[in-house]
């Protein structure tokens, strides 16, 4: 049986990935190896849960959905571009869909 995929499922396994509590997760601290991963989870969970924006917004911590949109693309850009954040990437998509 398959498990529904929820935000939580993707901030639980960010959070444990990175080793960052939730609460720094989905805060509002502006350090580089909170703002890193929080970016990814919000990719993630806007490219593996067809939630709309603003249900995606809230599951962050209560982010607006305009930054929501701007930190997707942000960061599919940067999958792109930097093999570490796509490595990270692929590596936490694999493991929330336990690949």
């Amino acid at each position: 049986q398959e498990e529904a995929l929820t935000p939580d499922t993707v901030i639980d396994a960010v959070c444990s990935f990175y080793k960052i509590s939730k609460s720094d997760l989905i805060g509002k601290k502006k350090k580089k190896e909170l703002v890193e991963p929080r970016q990814i989870c919000t990719y993630l969970i806007t490219e593996l849960l067809s939630i709309p924006l603003v249900s995606v917004g809230q599951a962050m911590g209560g982010k607006d959905h305009t930054t929501i949109i701007y930190t997707r693309n942000k960061i599919a850009e940067l999958v792109k571009t930097n093999p570490k954040i796509a490595t990270e990437v692929n590596d936490l998509k694999n493991l929330i869909l336990k690949k």
